[in-house]
């Protein structure tokens, strides 16, 4: 028992003395701390493709004041196009994200002419084109992307009166005083600066929130596919702002 007195003393009274010396040896300016591991950052990544319904506001006054010559009402805004949309990021360029889409839609305007006579008013905008896009991640899974989106399209406006009803064997081969069908046509270009926010919230589900402004360039304006149209007002075009929403499918980061 003794022994073991002796031997813890002696312990306890040479441990500060080795504590020192070992002090002594460490050079506590070479001494090297790894640094914390930081997250590489991955770069943005998305393909996918699904469903895109837009509201444009068009300017609609020298249409609606053709229709009150009609003896109809007005037309408002927003017109409702829809359709699809697909989309992959390009390799050689981070961020920077390319697509395709094809949308369309119709405006109708009805009124009683007549009893048994109606009159009808379509405004129609189909679009077909390209958009690029660069996207900022704000967070994970947040996104924000400006992009442009140009193309081609068809605008239609058609001015329509029939009775409520009609028979196969009594359609004349010329137009009827209580029917006809008038149809205006015109292609156009356009260019559509956007913004949009999308949010993933799934890997391969992506939810988008989108605004801009449509410029249009429309062209020659013929009445039912053949006669050239003289004098259609120049503020009748595919031009307005725009909202946007979208859901996707495909793979995102």
């Amino acid at each position: 028992m003794r022994r073991a007195i002796v031997g813890v003393s002696v312990l306890l009274y040479t441990l500060p003395t080795l504590l020192s010396a070992q002090q002594d040896d460490l050079d506590l300016e070479r001494l090297e701390i790894p640094p914390l591991s930081a997250e590489t950052s991955v770069p943005y990544f998305g393909i996918g493709g699904g469903f895109v319904g837009l509201f444009l506001f068009p300017e609609l006054e020298a249409l609606n004041a053709k229709l009150q010559q009609w003896g109809m009402g007005t037309m408002s805004a927003p017109l409702f196009v829809s359709g699809i949309e697909g989309f992959a990021t390009v390799g050689l360029i981070p961020n920077v994200r390319v697509g395709f889409f094809g949308i369309g839609g119709r405006k109708e305007l009805q009124s009683n002419f007549h009893p048994d006579t109606q009159r009808q008013a379509e405004l129609g905008i189909t679009a077909t084109g390209l958009a690029i896009a660069y996207a900022v991640v704000l967070v994970r899974s947040v996104t924000i992307l400006p992009a442009l989106a140009g193309g081609w399209g068809m605008m239609s406006v058609e001015l329509a009166q029939a009775p409520s009803r009609t028979r196969w064997d009594e359609l004349p081969p010329q137009g009827a005083v209580t029917t006809f069908l008038q149809r205006l046509t015109a292609s156009y270009l356009f260019l559509h600066p956007q913004l949009y926010v999308e949010y993933a919230p799934l890997p391969f589900l992506l939810l988008r929130l989108g605004g801009g402004y449509q410029f249009s360039f429309v062209g020659e304006w013929k009445q039912n596919r053949i006669a050239v149209t003289d004098g259609v007002p120049q503020t009748l075009k595919a031009s307005g702002a725009s909202a946007q929403f979208a859901i996707f499918v495909g793979l995102f980061n």
